[in-house]
């Protein structure tokens, strides 16, 4: 039996005892260089890879995701990120010469470094609407920054994650520093209770902050990844076509569960019109079973059409029951629901606006702002909006696949949470600075106890030069220090 399974949630000792484990196995793998962890997760990448058909299967049957879907949405990306970190790990994680500044030429000169240290045991809370892409690179961060991880998977994504775990103890991994704890949400409060170092959660608002709470108390850190409105904004000059293709797919993709997929856009008047056409017909267009509707009478189906009610009761339009299920109502204002709140369904909403300055005050003015997207025909124009959105990501006449990038980083704004998963910035996010500065072990320090007359002068010449504008300023300046340096000898010597 492998450390992982050891630990499986069924019993009330479960967690407790993955977290003693991780705590007597983290600092042994935190010395290691980080080249050696990064052999363990590149071997665990190619194990994936050449088992990725039956991990493939299992998703699809836990999520109901096409198999096409599963290898480009799940597969593929998380392979890429688990090569990336194996490659690009060594170097971030790298100790680094500081510089000595010389405007403080007076202190005794040493050598100063910076270091990264893991946190030591991080719980990492994954979600149920990816069951391997937003897990397993968040995993393979942890483990690669030298940190042992208590994995809490989504229910649906326990097997998923076993499998996975069970990967990475074939690459090498030691026993003790990977748990999975299976389990719902009691077991991801017993994870934060326990004590771990830093919490990793990714998954609904409310979940989360009850879990960050718990983690404050016990004054440590937490990335909070809590979703939250995606809005895209249509301009004028925009091909159309493009962007009711691009944003019908990002609906639709994962059954419209992704919370980087619009919910909302944004159309500037002159283009409004033909964009809902055109909507419509990109809505309609998917073939019968490249989509999974919500199923009838479920908790899912139940409040796309609550949501639905309330839209069209306050003045919107219900454009057409697409055949694949999907639902597009025009014409939404602030205040209805389905602007206001999350939607992880197929519902997409569209709003006329009268200007680009209207389209940035309401998406900024959204609770959660996790990402946006801008379509137009001019790219400059697109970068320039792109810098005015308060969004953790901004993508120009694309939905969705950026995020499948392993140098990308999710970033929440707002109530979408905080800190950063992927990429380098969400690397970095596993481990913590430590400054080492060192200095010889004799010689005088001149600055210990400065009270000779004349070291407040020289202080003051110092700042002039390293402050002084202009080849002349500085000539001055270089002189005044230097004539303060000669005052302050000659008191020196005769206080002697």
């Amino acid at each position: 039996m492998t450390p992982v399974e050891s630990v499986q949630v069924d019993a009330d000792h479960g967690v407790p005892a993955a977290c003693r484990a991780a705590r007597g196995a983290w600092r042994h793998w935190a010395r290691l260089d980080p080249h050696e962890r990064a052999q363990v997760v590149g071997r665990a990448a190619r194990i994936l890879a050449a088992e990725a058909a039956p991990i493939a299967e299992a998703i699809g049957i836990a999520s109901g995701r096409s198999a096409a879907e599963v290898w480009s949405a799940e597969i593929v990306p998380t392979l890429d990120a688990l090569r990336w970190l194996a490659h690009r790990g060594p170097r971030a994680l790298g100790s680094q010469a500081l510089g000595r500044s010389w405007l403080q030429w007076y202190f005794r000169a040493g050598r100063h470094r910076l270091h990264w240290e893991p946190y030591g045991v991080v719980g990492i809370v994954t979600p149920g609407n990816s069951l391997l892409f937003l897990a397993a690179p968040q995993v393979a961060a942890a483990l690669m920054a030298g940190n042992a991880v208590i994995w809490k998977p989504a229910p649906a994504g326990s097997a998923v994650a076993f499998h996975t775990a069970r990967i990475f103890s074939r690459a090498g991994l030691p026993p003790g520093l990977l748990h999975v704890a299976a389990g719902g949400a009691e077991t991801a409060r017993d994870v934060v209770g326990e004590g771990v170092d830093k919490l990793f959660f990714a998954g609904g608002a409310s979940a989360g902050i009850a879990l960050y709470r718990l983690q404050a108390e016990r004054g440590r850190p937490a990335v909070l990844e809590l979703s939250g409105r995606h809005v895209a904004a249509v301009l004028a000059g925009a091909d159309l076509d493009l962007a009711a293709s691009g944003i019908a797919w990002g609906k639709l993709a994962n059954g419209g569960r992704n919370c980087v997929s619009a919910q909302l856009v944004l159309v500037e008047r002159s283009v409004y019109a033909e964009f809902v056409a055109l909507a419509r017909a990109a809505l309609a267009s998917v073939p019968a079973g490249d989509f999974h509707a919500p199923a009838p009478g479920s908790e899912a189906a139940c409040r796309r059409d609550e949501l639905v009610s309330d839209a069209l009761g306050r003045g919107a339009r219900l454009i057409e029951h697409a055949a694949s299920g999907a639902i597009l109502v025009a014409d939404v204002s602030p205040g209805m629901r389905v602007v206001e709140e999350e939607i992880q369904g197929p519902i997409l909403a569209v709003a006329v606006v009268e200007s680009q300055a209207e389209a940035v005050a309401w998406i900024n003015a959204g609770g959660g702002r996790l990402s946006a997207s801008v379509w137009t025909g001019d790219l400059a124009q697109g970068e320039a909006l792109a810098r005015r959105l308060d969004a953790g990501q901004v993508w120009i006449n694309e939905e969705l696949a950026p995020v499948a990038q392993p140098e990308v980083t999710l970033a929440g704004r707002g109530a979408s949470g905080f800190g950063a998963s992927r990429g380098l910035a969400g690397l970095m996010e596993m481990v913590r600075p430590k400054v080492i500065s060192r200095l010889p072990a004799r010689g005088r320090r001149r600055h210990y106890f400065p009270t000779a007359p004349g070291v407040e002068g020289m202080f003051r010449a110092t700042i002039r030069l390293g402050f002084a504008v202009g080849l002349v300023k500085s000539f001055r300046a270089a002189g005044a220090l230097a004539l303060s340096l000669v005052r302050l000898m000659r008191s020196t010597r005769d206080t002697a």
